[in-house]
């Protein structure tokens, strides 16, 4: 080989290695990852808050992010959230429970109790939650949410339980609090859920 090309293939692994560590500790959408236990679910959300990520049914989140280098990276809870074009969470809306710095670097969990509504105009079967790190995401989860705040208003009140009315005894999957699979899958059991918050829940 001659001095020239041992001078260009030493320029390109240089260059490599340049690209390399400019990249390490950086966060890699690619490489970063969420897991979910007991996957799939279905979660109520209210606006004072009801079912959490841990209970009545273990769906804690788990996020790991990573640079190129497959090396943890560390980043600000509040650059880790949960997202649904169809949930309208509560101000400030999800968040991941710590930043990802040591001693877990490259770690975090979402297992707190979200607060929020949904759209009742929407098809609320096909929510799969996003977990977003730093504006990219890097897992969607197949974790549906349902809530008794139906507008997303906020709070459950009488346009709640007129647009709960409009899919009573349906199949409407906003409102199917139980998790019944027999259709009508809304029905007297999801009215009890729905009037247990009904009035009393607000967002923070």
């Amino acid at each position: 080989m001659t001095s020239r090309k041992v001078l260009s293939v030493m320029a390109a692994l240089a260059l490599l290695a340049i690209a390399a560590i400019a990249n390490a500790g950086i966060i890699s959408p690619a490489d970063s990852y969420a897991t979910m236990a007991n996957s799939p679910g279905v979660m109520t959300i209210a606006p004072g808050g009801y079912d959490s990520f841990v209970f009545p049914v273990d769906h804690t989140i788990d996020v790991y992010t990573l640079d190129d280098l497959l090396n943890p990276v560390e980043v600000l809870a509040t650059d880790i959230w949960l997202d649904d074009p169809l949930v309208i969470w509560c101000a400030g809306g999800v968040i991941a429970d710590s930043s990802t710095f040591a001693p877990d670097p490259g770690h975090t969990t979402f297992t707190g109790t979200p607060r929020g509504g949904v759209n009742v105009s929407g098809d609320c079967s096909t929510i799969a939650i996003d977990v977003i790190a730093l504006g990219n995401v890097i897992q969607t989860l197949n974790l549906g949410m349902n809530s008794m705040d139906l507008n997303g208003s906020g709070d459950v009140t009488v346009a709640d339980f007129g647009a709960f009315a409009g899919v009573y005894q349906t199949d409407n999957e906003c409102a199917n609090y139980d998790e019944s699979t027999t259709s009508p899958t809304v029905d007297i059991a999801d009215f009890a859920i729905f009037a247990g918050v009904y009035n009393i829940s607000e967002c923070p």
